[in-house]
This record gives C-alpha cells, sequence and structure tokens, in this order.
C-alpha cells in the first residue's frame, strides 16, 4: 500500500513540483522526528505522504469531502486554505479505506494543531512547519527546537502562526487558541 499512496502523490503533484518537493520533506522531516519518538513507521509514512493530497482541489470538492464525514460545523470556523486538513483525511478514508483514527486525526489537525495531540499528530504538524523546503527564519528556529523539545515546538510553531495572522487580519480558529493555550508554558503571556 506504501508504494501505491507514494505513487499516487507523485503522479497527483507531478505538475507541482513545490508541492510534490514539500510533501517530500514533510515525510522525510516525520521519519526523522517518529524514529526519535519511537513512533510507528508506517502511520507515520501514510500521514506523512497524504497530509496535502487534497491540496490543489476545488472549495467546492473539499466541502463535499469533507460533509462525507464530518459534521457541518466541522467547517464553521476554518478558512478555505485550511479546508484541506480535513478533506485530505476524508479522502484518505474514503480512497484508501484507511480508518486508523490516530492516522486521521493526524491528516486533519496537521495545519492548526488542536490540544491533546497524539505523538503522532504532533509530528506531522511539526514536519509541515519545519520541512527542510520551509525558508521561514521561524521554521529553522521551531526545526532545533523539534528535536530537543517536541511540546516547546508545538507551542512556538502555533503561537507564532497565531500572531503572524492576527498580524495580517487574517482569522484564526478557535482551535489555534486552545491548543496555543493547552501547549503554553507554564505562566506564558500571549498578548
Amino acid at each position: 500500500m506504501l508504494e501505491k499512496i507514494r505513487r499516487d502523490v507523485e503522479e497527483t503533484f507531478a505538475d507541482d513540483e513545490g508541492r510534490l518537493a514539500h510533501v517530500k520533506g514533510v515525510v522525510a522531516t516525520a521519519l526523522l522526528l517518529a524514529r526519535k519518538l519511537k513512533l510507528d513507521r508506517r502511520k507515520t509514512l501514510v500521514a506523512a505522504y497524504l497530509h496535502d493530497i487534497t491540496k490543489n482541489i476545488s472549495v467546492k470538492a473539499h466541502k463535499a469531502l469533507i460533509k462525507e464525514y464530518y459534521p457541518e460545523e466541522a467547517l464553521a470556523d476554518l478558512t478555505p486554505p485550511l479546508y484541506h486538513a480535513l478533506s485530505a483525511a476524508a479522502y484518505v478514508r474514503k480512497f484508501y479505506g484507511i480508518d486508523d483514527a490516530e492516522t486521521l486525526r493526524a491528516i486533519g489537525s496537521h495545519t492548526i494543531g488542536r490540544p491533546r495531540m497524539t505523538p503522532l499528530e504532533k509530528v506531522l504538524f511539526l514536519a509541515d512547519y519545519i520541512e527542510p523546503n520551509r525558508p521561514y527564519p521561524i521554521s529553522k528556529e521551531v526545526r532545533t527546537i523539534a528535536f530537543n523539545d517536541i511540546d516547546k515546538a508545538v507551542f512556538t510553531a502555533i503561537d507564532h502562526s497565531i500572531r503572524h495572522f492576527e498580524k495580517e487580519g487574517g482569522h484564526v480558529p478557535e482551535t489555534a487558541y486552545a491548543a496555543r493555550d493547552y501547549y503554553a508554558p507554564k505562566g506564558a503571556c500571549h498578548g
């Protein structure tokens, strides 16, 4: 199945070299983190390869997939650029028959995180944020932290993302705030 998944991803992003490079970077980074945490290699590969599988579909297609597997309110606090996390989890379930809750949650929460993430969720969330093709200084900073303190890395990534979107006037889902609060070091202030 893993070989089929790899081929499918390469075919899906054959005309999107940047996205394919990103997925490969996420796979490599996720494997490094998973090895450090002694996580299941197969689950890590499935989640990492398929996390962005629906990235380039239409908003209408995202919504249709999401509505098949999630309650209507799942879209209420998300903006279209975040739909691909839930639609990818739905796609994986529908087209690959994968119903492992941990794998599906990891894919579904890879963009904004959530409180009480499993180790696999943290790995995928961080791998997406810190893979080597990410050019941002904060990505490099979080990468250094991730291999020493995964929860601190999760907090740093979420906190930076929230601050960035607030500064730009963008919408921040309530789940992101809840995740930041959950992973915040004791006594941290976010204001």
